[in-house]
């Protein structure tokens, strides 16, 4: 039944235009966070301090997203760069983020496609945000998100 709710409220919000959301600048900043650790290569932490899916998968592990860094990496990958960030708090330990960016090989080229984009989908634990779904979306997707109301 969640999958059913979560499929409709994500074509509804893809529908909207988007806007910023101030309330969700501490999420925003987290993924800028995920970003920089990814690009650093630095699979402990993001697996300890970022990464909580609902669904683990082969790089919810240190193991398998070191193994994820070694394939991006045999095919040139250098590091990811933000093209935008986007978030919003739909309850005060839940939100989702809309990042835009380009991975980038060593010789400075985007890595096909150019333009990627991911919703990413947080939840607030005791010890702080972590990734609980990544959801790939279509580079002309939008995503609006207005935070809820505390």
């Amino acid at each position: 039944m969640r999958t059913p709710f979560l499929a409709l409220a994500l074509a509804a919000v893809l529908a909207l235009p988007a806007f910023a959301d101030e309330r969700g600048r501490e999420v925003e900043a987290f993924l800028r966070e995920y970003t920089r650790l990814w690009n650093a290569g630095d699979a402990a932490t993001i697996t300890e301090k970022v990464y909580r899916f609902d669904t683990p998968g082969a790089t919810s592990t240190k193991a398998g997203l070191e193994a994820e860094f070694a394939r991006l990496k045999s095919q040139g990958y250098d590091h990811s760069e933000i093209r935008s960030v986007e978030g919003c708090l739909l309850t005060a330990d839940r939100a989702m983020v809309e990042m835009r960016y380009t991975r980038l090989k060593t010789d400075g080229t985007a890595m096909p496609p150019a333009e990627r984009a991911g919703l990413y989908m947080l939840r607030k634990f005791p010890e702080g945000w972590r990734i609980t779904q990544l959801i790939g979306m279509g580079a002309g997707s939008d995503l609006a998100c207005k935070s809820l109301a505390e």
